[in-house]
């Protein structure tokens, strides 16, 4: 039998965050609301096969840890809290890959925009 050659995918999407992010003092007074999707790939075969919770990826701590990066503290940018989740989900689960998408509507132009997204990627 072949080795495996590709990883699979787990997309947690649409998870709402309120964090206190904004270029200026004023943006970041008050926590604004943003929502991120996660991507995660990883070697997911064992979950799988066996059914069990044990092997799988947990989607509550996939939520809880990017609740938790988003709220630990202030942004000026968006590019920093997308990357800064990332990092704690690659550094707390059992993947090789994490994408991070965060949405935000920056007040200033709400009436040009419906929002502005980032997208990083870790390894």
């Amino acid at each position: 039998m072949a080795a495996k050659s590709h990883l699979d995918r787990i997309t947690v999407s649409g998870i709402r965050l309120h964090p206190r992010i904004g270029a200026t003092p004023g943006e970041r007074r008050l926590p604004q609301p943003c929502q991120a999707d996660v991507l995660l790939w990883g070697d997911f075969a064992a979950a799988a096969s066996t059914d069990s919770l044990d092997k799988a990826v947990n989607y509550s701590k996939v939520i809880e840890f990017t609740l938790e990066t988003a709220h630990a503290r202030e942004y000026n940018l968006v590019e920093t809290l997308a990357y800064a989740i990332a990092r704690k989900l690659l550094q707390e689960l059992p993947v090789a890959r994490v994408v991070v998408r965060v949405r935000k509507r920056p007040a200033s132009l709400m009436e040009k925009i419906e929002f502005i997204e980032v997208e990083v990627e870790e390894s």
